[in-house]
């Protein structure tokens, strides 16, 4: 499950501020950023493979480790696209192109968010959507997207083949089903005169309510309303647990346990007036921290050493996340005055080291910092909760546990999660 936010401006230009995603996933799946740079070559398709083309900008993704595409992304071109899983009367395909994959394409090669849109729009015309968007569980889904750049914003909602997609004039957000009801700027060919409401037509209610998607959506537009917008406040909306519980698939900020199998693995925010992209790259958002990258860090490795060193970046931010959940309200609040120190210093980073290549290094030096110490801070030993979250979490660990090949990192999660 995902939630993905478009903040407008409230200056007088009116353009975008923000654009913010939790990406929710399975609890044992790393998320991390990879450097794609322009001029190089693109071959896509995890299940399917689309013919290659040379890539036309600069990105920056946010991977899950095993998927071609992304969950979200930021171009060069400032183009900012997040992808949401829906679940409608028309059964998802069970072979077909993923929408991370449709996402990463579209970063690579358009210039501007209505570009991005028409490139979705026509390869999903032209290839279709489907296959198993799981790592640990089979999920088949529908795509939606919201898709920014400096000056305007879309949502996108398709269904099979099918698409509806509006200009945005305000703050938006989308989670985990349609949006667009009767308020569509243009719809399928197909389907006008046929369908007066998008949404309505295609949505499967009741698969949607449980995936908890019409209380996050009311809870985004909440927030959005009365938000400030600046990049505390936005960071402040991913960290959101409205409900208060530990785990609930209303809050926006989504911690798995129990029933619930679904986790926010990584978060992004993208700030248009400063132009810096911030990442947690680890799980639960208000745990980690939103670490700053830009255009000026480069990167000249290949694809495939960046997405390892990645993952042992997300797989040790995560280690700090199980361990909290030994007592997450308690941790939560010892963590605290750790968090505000260290995120301050990553904005004075930010401000300072916003044209250097050091700014990559410097930031997740202090990040690592940050992980020593909270790991010394927070409070260790078996799971507390009910009987369903410390036995859904129980078995989590032991998977990752015993999946973990990295012999150091193996010990690690020994000394800390071994007792749970």
């Amino acid at each position: 499950m995902c939630d993905t936010f478009y903040v407008k401006s409230s200056k007088n230009s009116g353009g975008t501020a923000f654009f913010a995603k939790n990406s929710d996933r399975d609890p044992n799946e790393p998320q991390c950023m990879v450097y794609i740079p322009a001029g190089s070559l693109s071959k896509p398709g995890t299940y399917v493979t689309l013919p290659p083309y040379t890539v036309k900008n600069n990105v920056w993704l946010s991977k899950p480790s095993w998927i071609w595409g992304a969950e979200m992304g930021v171009n060069s071109k400032e183009v900012c696209i997040g992808n949401e899983a829906t679940f409608n009367k028309v059964s998802a395909q069970k072979t077909g192109v993923l929408g991370m994959d449709h996402l990463r394409i579209a970063l690579e090669q358009a210039s501007s968010a209505r570009e991005a849109l028409e490139i979705i729009i026509q390869n999903t015309l032209h290839y279709g959507q489907g296959g198993n968007g799981g790592f640990e569980h089979p999920l088949y889904y529908a795509n939606s997207y919201l898709i920014a750049d400096r000056n305007e914003g879309y949502v996108l909602d398709t269904v099979g083949k099918y698409y509806a997609f509006k200009r945005l004039d305000s703050s938006y957000n989308v989670s985990n089903k349609l949006s667009i009801d009767a308020d569509f700027t243009e719809i399928s060919p197909e389907l006008k005169g046929k369908v007066d409401n998008f949404q309505k037509h295609f949505i499967n209610p009741l698969v949607t309510h449980f995936s908890g998607a019409y209380n996050r959506e009311k809870h985004g537009r909440i927030l959005l309303k009365d938000l400030v917008p600046n990049i505390v406040n936005v960071m402040a909306v991913l960290q959101n647990r409205t409900m208060g519980k530990v785990s609930s698939m209303s809050n926006i900020n989504l911690i798995a346990g129990g029933l619930i199998s679904s986790q926010t693995t990584a978060s992004l925010v993208y700030d248009y007036e400063r132009k810096v992209i911030w990442c947690t790259e680890g799980p639960d958002p208000e745990i980690q921290l939103f670490k700053p990258l830009t255009f000026n860090v480069t990167c000249g490795e290949e694809e495939d050493k960046q997405l390892q060193k990645g993952i042992s970046r997300w797989k040790h931010n995560n280690l700090l996340f199980r361990t909290a959940l030994s007592d997450y309200m308690a941790n939560i609040t010892k963590l605290y005055p750790l968090i505000v120190e260290n995120q301050k210093m990553l904005l004075k980073l930010s401000v300072e080291k916003r044209e250097s290549k050091e700014l990559f290094e410097e930031a997740y030096r202090i990040n690592h910092t940050y992980i020593e110490e909270a790991l010394r801070v927070i409070k260790k030993g078996p799971i507390r909760g009910s009987l369903q979250f410390r036995r859904y979490w129980n078995g989590e660990n032991k998977r990752l546990i015993v999946s973990e090949t990295d012999t150091a990192l193996k010990e690690q999660l020994l000394t800390y999660l071994a007792q749970s």
